[in-house]
């Protein structure tokens, strides 16, 4: 028999386990050669092995799994996948048609004009809204339909009376005899008209629901007068996704008290009369391949809905970028054009040119300018200026840094001419919102990106794992929404198009690109699912290892984590000393910088520029601060918060204080001629930047502080407070440096120039500071500066003695002499000049002590 010592092997093993182990022995019989052992003991030892080596991980992963199908069932990830959607129309794929169109569609594939009442017509057309239906919208027709239109759809209603009609025979039945005919009639009869000449006609109804009538909803239509000239009554309702944006187009309406009829909507009607079908040609569903069957469309339906995902073509036609041309996504002209003919004035002759008679395939000066751009094409009339309130939230609300609201009329334009092109967008799982077949198709990406992620990371760090996550992410992005374009390499020509037009290159090469998808091939995968699940894996993963990692230190950091951050605990381990809440009180100097006027940087500046000019100034401050020994507190914004004298002790504070305050003011100086030479890189702004200085020695508390899971190293007192005040109140004298008398004794009055501001009595505070403004260091003030400084003390003088006229005279001359520079708000001379008319004219009284209460901090 042979005795063997055992290691226990355990990858989480501690010390204590590993002793534990040493003391074990086991007594290993030999075996007959004819036994083999390893054949049923083997496979458990390495069942054991995977388990422990890759079993928590798959449960991580798991869980992530869950956890994600679980936010996809509850429709969290509905409306970002919106957002994605709305990003592949307007940045990846981009228009279709336009200006703005990398490969746009031969503007004779589009089959539908917009007349749009836009604010050129507003202005031109003559008569108040709404616009009278005999003088206006009968012409309207007549002009189209001599202009070859094949459909005329009218995105207005008509349910009322036409109002100048109704109130001329109000006059009438009121005993006036004002001959007229119903302008419901003359619309009527161009209605006629246009049947007459092969020109169809459609009119918007409404289905409303009031709650409160029986039944609710119904069917608003046009007025009976024009109902008798049989338009085709079309829908004009819309749908909106739940974050308010309009994507969808409905099919089919129903009536709850006729299930089973359906209404069809503007866009489907318009297209009913363009290909000529009977009334009797009914829309058929196919709910098990997700399409209706109308007439010769097969129309991909969102889901199991009557209704699909319009195929916007491209941005408002009529909106623009500022001092740019329209995007012109359709042929879209103004109601006035439409109107201008010769029997016809605008209200300002100078532009009236008959426009209209140009393309009247009839007339004398047809084919003049070009054929009739009405010529068999469904022509949409609506409305897009925003007093009428007609326009919607699209894919395109959000393109090229604006806001642009969609014309309802160009969102049935878009719904007609992405049914006429069979262009129709396809979704995986058929919609975006949870259904069942929406659940598998998304719970199958979920789970493979998932897997995927476990096993590309889970034998790497976290921050390599974390570089493989992100490009796991990016190669997803670059698939899935390659087959919205059709082109699976967008990704890397976006970022490489984006990096062009930051370095200014002004000609794209061709390779760059992204590629316009073939007509109803666009497949849109969501994405955000997908993303989640990569995301929640990684972190879970990751989460669990920094747990199992700190599984080893919690008997040493138990005592301690619960009141000291982590990072003072490292510290704790290198110094060997424990860190306390609590501080040291002594005499310490106290040290506060502001730059002047700094919230007008942030309103000019761009936010890389603002870090950018930051960065540069904080950084030249901080290297003199740290030079003279001194302790940054903290950066506020703009502002340096420090101290000198702890944690180290140092003598001579004070004076270091104030020598760093005139080193920072030296060295800022240096910038700005440096900012200046830059050229038109800043603005004079920034050449013109000044800062405020308030020192004050006192005693103060400096250490730890904070709360039991964080503290910082801080200085706290009444000294700290006065130092700041000192500095804000700078800017009512005009200096950038301040400091309490007292601060300046124990620095070494005779090491520096200065001179008194002011006995003031800051906010907040009975007690009086004596405040002086350090101006250079001792012999290096100009001569200028020396006469004026003492002009200056000898009406300090005469102010403190209440000589208020000789005062004023030795103010006006030492301000002649004051240092003038661009933003000085003030100076001490002018502050005086001023105070000593005012007491002139309120004398402070007998007992005054020559102090001032400021009245801001």
């Amino acid at each position: 028999m042979k005795t063997c010592g055992w290691w226990l092997l355990l990858s989480s093993g501690t010390r204590r386990w590993k002793w534990t182990a040493k003391r074990r022995r086991f007594r290993v019989p030999s075996f007959p050669p004819t036994w083999n052992i390893h054949s049923s003991q083997a496979p458990n030892l390495k069942l054991k092995k995977l388990i422990s080596t890759y079993g928590a991980g798959l449960i991580w992963t798991g869980v992530s799994i869950i956890l994600v199908t679980a936010l996809y069932t509850m429709g969290l990830f509905d409306r970002p996948d919106y957002m994605v959607l709305d990003f592949a129309f307007t940045r990846i794929r981009g228009p279709l048609a336009g200006l703005s169109a990398r490969q746009p569609i031969p503007r004779d594939s589009l089959k539908v004009v917009l007349v749009d009442v836009d604010d050129e017509s507003w202005r031109l057309v003559p008569y108040k809204w709404p616009y009278p239906r005999d003088d206006v919208w009968s012409r309207v027709v007549r002009n189209l339909t001599d202009a070859g239109a094949r459909v005329i759809a009218f995105d207005i209603e008509f349910d009322s009376p036409d109002f100048k009609s109704d109130y001329l025979e109000k006059l009438n039945l009121a005993g006036s005899n004002i001959p007229f005919r119903h302008g419901d009639e003359v619309f009527g009869d161009a209605i006629r008209y246009a049947h007459s000449r092969g020109t169809r006609v459609v009119l918007a109804t409404k289905l409303v629901n009031e709650p409160t009538r029986l039944p609710p909803d119904y069917i608003m239509y046009p007025v009976s007068r024009i109902m008798d000239a049989d338009p085709e009554p079309g829908l004009i309702n819309e749908i909106k996704d739940n974050d308010g944006i309009t994507r969808k187009y409905s099919l089919a309406y129903e009536l709850s008290y006729e299930p089973g009829t359906w209404y069809l909507p503007l866009g489907l009607k318009a297209l009913k009369e363009y290909w000529g079908l009977q009334d009797t040609t009914l829309l058929q569903p196919r709910w098990e391949t997700n399409e209706m069957i109308y007439g010769p469309a097969t129309i991909k339906t969102y889901g199991k809905s009557a209704s699909f995902l319009v195929n916007f073509y491209g941005p408002p036609s009529g909106t623009s970028l500022p001092g740019e041309e329209p995007w012109k996504t359709y042929d879209r002209f103004p109601l006035a054009n439409i109107l201008d003919d010769a029997e016809f004035d605008l209200r300002y002759i100078e532009e009236d040119s008959d426009w209209m008679d140009f393309f009247k395939l009839d007339g004398d000066l047809y084919g003049i300018v070009g054929e009739s751009p009405f010529l068999d094409k469904i022509v949409l009339i609506g409305v897009s200026v925003n007093v009428l309130l007609d326009v919607k939230p699209t894919p395109y609300y959000s393109y090229a840094g604006f806001l642009q609201l969609m014309p309802g009329v160009e969102y049935h334009a878009n719904a007609i001419q992405t049914i006429f092109d069979e262009n129709y967008i396809k979704v995986v799982g058929s919609t975006l919102e949870l259904t069942g077949e929406s659940l598998r198709a998304n719970l199958l990406i979920i789970v493979l990106l998932a897997l995927f992620t476990y096993v590309f990371i889970q034998r790497l760090s976290p921050i390599i794992g974390g570089l493989i996550v992100v490009l796991e992410i990016l190669v997803f992005l670059d698939i899935a929404l390659g087959y919205f374009t059709q082109d699976h390499l967008w990704l890397p020509k976006f970022i490489g198009l984006y990096i062009m037009m930051w370095t200014g290159v002004e000609s794209i090469p061709a390779l760059f690109a992204i590629g316009t998808p073939e007509i109803g091939a666009s497949l849109f995968v969501p994405v955000v699912p997908g993303m989640a699940s990569i995301v929640m894996t990684y972190g879970s993963i990751v989460l669990y290892r920094f747990l199992m990692e700190q599984k080893d230190k919690r008997f040493l950091k138990h005592t301690f984590g619960t009141y000291i951050s982590p990072e003072l605990i490292d510290q704790m381990y290198e110094t060997k000393q424990m860190p306390e809440l609590g501080g040291e009180s002594g005499v310490r100097t106290a040290y506060f910088t502001d730059i002047a006027s700094f919230s007008a940087f942030s309103e000019i500046l761009t936010a890389s520029k603002l870090v950018e000019l930051l960065n540069e100034y904080l950084t030249a401050m901080t290297d003199i601060l740290l030079e003279q020994q001194g302790t940054l507190d903290k950066y506020e914004g703009d502002a340096i918060v420090a101290f000198f004298g702890a944690p180290i002790y140092l003598e001579d504070h004070s004076y270091r204080g104030c020598l760093v305050a005139l080193k920072m003011q030296e060295q800022l100086a240096e910038l700005r001629e440096k900012w200046a030479s830059e050229g038109d890189k800043w603005p004079d702004l920034v050449h013109l930047m000044r800062m405020r200085i308030g020192i004050n020695t006192g005693e103060l508390v400096t250490g730890n502080m904070g709360s039991r899971t964080r503290m910082n190293y801080t200085m706290m007192g009444d000294v700290v407070n006065t130092a700041a005040r000192l500095e804000a109140s700078a800017k009512q004298y005009g200096i950038y440096v301040q400091t309490t008398l007292p601060t300046l004794e124990l620095a070494g009055k005779d090491k520096f120039e200065w001179r008194n501001i002011d006995r003031v009595k800051v906010m907040g505070k009975q007690e009086t500071v004596e405040a002086v403004e350090i101006m250079a260091l001792k012999g290096q003030l100009p001569k200028e500066l020396l006469k004026m400084r003492s002009i200056y003390d000898e009406g300090m003088e005469l102010y403190r003695k209440q000589q208020w006229d000789a005062g004023i005279a030795k103010f006006k001359a030492s301000e002649a002499l004051e240092e003038v520079f661009p933003k000085r708000p003030t100076t001490p001379s002018r502050v005086y000049l001023e105070r000593c008319e005012y007491f002139k004219a309120t004398p402070p009284g007998p007992d005054w002590d020559g102090s001032w209460a400021l009245t801001a901090k």
